[in-house]
């Protein structure tokens, strides 16, 4: 590993770029000088030198990577989501997954608590303060994740006085977003509301094949589809604080939102064989869904005697609902001229509940973090067809409920103490979970290890390694047994015998940074035992059946390098690339599979600003191949576009261009015993939207 530390650090601490910034970093700036005053004339032609330190784009702690977000020229306009695309080692592929590394298990959170979906899609970039990004989490967070976890953390301090923000942006094809947020603090408390509206419009087209052996010979089903869904979405959020002393702080906040979407699809099935054609027909289908949550938090934190002392507790209350109907309508050519329909009514609701308790202290040069996590999780979800039996020869309608219940309990220590050269912070965490899913009940009592340390090599330079140990439950959805045809020839049903997948992730690497430029690498390698992965079978009337089973074992191993620095004085810019090994082997079917492929994934950003009032960003990001037990994902690649203009003090103009190359598409191919199938899908096409915003008050936040 020092052979290839050796190699690298140099490379990226002496590149152009790096030797760049330090040439053209400006002289320490002297003290400021005291204000002039009409009786001392040598002071008043004394110029006055003012110095304004900037804040730190990328801070690295030994168990994490912190993203100061704060000021981001484009906050107005930009969503987290948004946000998130453009971090180091994350990624959001075209259908809206988040990836760490390539690997798309990973938690999201939002001031340490999971999000819900209804609030990461509406929470604005304006109202967070910066970003954590955890490759190798410690003891401190909760064990799912196994892929990582990414913490969002909001915006808490304000400047005395009203300050807001509002903006709307929107397009052609009928996308349209309006946010506003205000802040108003003054003596001991301090309030926040946002609110927001949002529309989308998503077009999704694929092209599928399939070739199957059947007892007459091989049959080829060949198929198209058009999906256009037009979610809208409105959020509110509120939070009021109360300092209790100088060190007590009391914060109550709250947050609400509400989707409606309404999905339309127009497909064509052609089914051919040795004797010709065996079945032609198409389908349409009318998808109305609707969808409505929040979630309540009470917050204290106290401030200690000690400096870099704090004790955090958190109450938080989240519930939504959902409803959700599907009517589907075929017109049949081939056997025989003939309409048929059949509907699916899905609901489901659940709630949560989770006290968090965090406490830390520093010993000398040493530091000890502790705290617990309470949780409790149920949801039910419901399921009724009807007709469905006259679709599908031998099926029956359902009229099901699947309950679900989780307790977590789980307590943590880490304690972070130098040894020798090095600096380690090794950790335990015990959860306790018990869980029941309709009929199965499960019960683990699970110990869990981390250990983070490093090690200063130079001034500008430290050696980095850590370890954890994980575990990814798996959700209702994948749980419920209950099988819903999404179309004529496609269902899909969960699997109550899932277990949990375990994952021992082990890292090595280095981070640098010295003025204006920096750059870490990570050789990494993790093992998932029993991990859950997507997979397919076909019955007898080829209907194509997905759900979700443990394999044996999955890994992968590989090489991340990252760089942030500044060309020229106007352009800054940030790459990161991940090569990475990835292998799963298993069984399915009877049948012993083993697939592994070398892939990549990465972004590269530009941020280029040629006038004070002018900014430009590029964004290229993308996945390479993706492997499963059953077959793989094609990569893609996108490059986006973001401009804004300051038009006065108050007024912003921006226009953001989406996809910009037309190369956002992904296929899908599955390979089993009777046969392969093959969907290529795109759920975005390129479109220019074009925003406006105002600051109002004292806007310093």
């Amino acid at each position: 590993m020092v052979g290839v530390l050796s190699v690298f650090v140099p490379v990226l601490a002496f590149s152009p770029a790096a030797v760049l910034v330090q040439a053209t970093e400006p002289p320490a700036a002297t003290p400021a000088q005291a204000p002039a005053t009409k009786t001392d004339k040598a002071t008043d032609e004394t110029p006055v030198i003012v110095v304004t330190a900037r804040k730190s784009s990328v801070t690295n702690k030994i168990d994490r990577r912190v993203y100061d977000v704060s000021a981001r020229p484009d906050a107005a306009f930009s969503s987290a989501t948004d946000v998130l695309a453009r971090i180091p080692s994350v990624t959001v592929d075209p259908r809206g997954r988040i990836a760490l590394r390539g690997n798309s298990q990973v938690k999201v959170l939002v001031d340490g608590v999971e999000a819900r979906p209804g609030v990461l899609n509406n929470l604005q970039a304006s109202d967070i303060d910066h970003i954590e990004v955890m490759t190798n989490p410690s003891a401190q967070f909760s064990s799912d994740g196994s892929g990582g976890i990414i913490n969002l953390v909001l915006k808490k301090k304000r400047k005395d006085g009203l300050s807001g923000i509002w903006s709307v942006r929107g397009d052609g094809d009928g996308r349209y977003s309006a946010n506003a947020n205000v802040s108003y603090k003054t003596g001991r408390w301090t309030t926040n509301a946002s609110v927001g509206v949002n529309r989308e419009r998503t077009m999704t087209r694929t092209d599928g094949r399939q070739q199957w052996e059947t007892a007459s010979g091989p049959e080829t089903t060949t198929g198209t589809g058009l999906s256009t869904t037009s979610p809208r979405s409105s959020y509110e959020s509120a939070s009021v604080a109360y300092d209790l002393t100088p060190k007590d702080r009391l914060q109550l906040s709250g947050n609400h939102y509400r989707s409606r979407a309404l999905s339309k699809d127009a497909g064509t099935v052609l089914i051919t064989g040795l004797s010709g054609v065996l079945d032609d027909h198409t389908e349409s289908t009318v998808n109305p869904d609707s969808g409505e949550g929040g979630e309540i938090t009470a917050h204290y934190t106290h401030t200690g005697a000690i400096k870099d002392e704090h004790f955090d507790l958190d109450v938080t209350y989240g519930s939504s609902q959902s409803k959700e109907s599907s009517a589907h309508r075929l017109s049949h050519t081939v056997p025989s001229q003939a309409e048929q329909a059949y509907i699916y009514l899905n609901s489901g609701s659940d709630s949560s509940v989770t006290i968090k308790g965090d406490y830390e202290r520093p010993f000398g040069n040493s530091r000890l973090t502790a705290g617990f996590q309470a949780e409790q999780n149920d949801s039910d979800a419901r399921s009724r067809s009807e007709n469905i039996a006259a679709i599908v020869p031998g099926e029956a309608d359902i009229d099901t409920a699947f309950p679900y219940s989780r307790q977590t309990l789980a307590g943590y220590v880490t304690w972070q103490t130098p040894l020798g050269r090095w600096v380690v912070m090794p950790g335990l965490r015990i959860e306790a979970d018990a869980w029941d899913a309709g009929t199965v009940k499960r019960n683990d009592l699970r110990f869990l290890p981390s250990l983070n340390m490093n090690r200063d090599l130079s001034d500008t330079t430290k050696l980095v390694a850590s370890y954890s140990h994980r575990t990814q439950r798996p959700d209702v959805f994948q749980l419920n047994p209950r099988r819903i045809y999404w179309s004529r020839l496609y269902a899909y049903e969960g699997n109550p015998n899932l277990v949990s997948q375990d994952t021992d992730s082990y890292e090595i690497g280095y981070e640098f940074a010295d003025k204006g430029f920096s750059s870490n690498g990570s050789l990494y390698y993790r093992v998932n035992k029993n991990p859950q992965t997507d997979t397919r079978r076909i019955t007898a009337d080829q209907v194509v059946i997905q759900s979700v089973v443990n394999a044996d074992q999955s890994r992968a191993a590989g090489l991340e390098l990252t760089a942030k620095g500044n060309l020229i004085k106007k352009l800054d810019y940030s790459l990161n690339f991940n090569l990475f090994d990835s292998e799963v082997a298993g069984m399915v079917g009877g049948e012993t599979l083993r697939r592994q492929n070398v892939t990549y994934s990465g972004n590269a950003v530009i941020d280029y600003k040629p006038r004070p009032k002018d900014w430009i960003q590029l964004t290229l990001s993308g996945e390479g191949r993706g492997v499963a037990l059953q077959g793989y994902k094609t990569g893609y690649y996108r490059l986006d576009m973001t401009y804004r203009h300051k038009l006065t003090p108050k007024w912003t103009a921006s226009v953001r261009a989406f996809d910009l190359l037309n190369s956002s598409k992904q296929t899908d191919i599955f390979v089993t015993p009777e046969g392969d199938s093959r969907t290529v899908s795109r759920k975005e096409r390129p479109a220019i939207m074009i925003g406006i915003a105002r600051s109002f008050g004292n806007t310093g936040q």
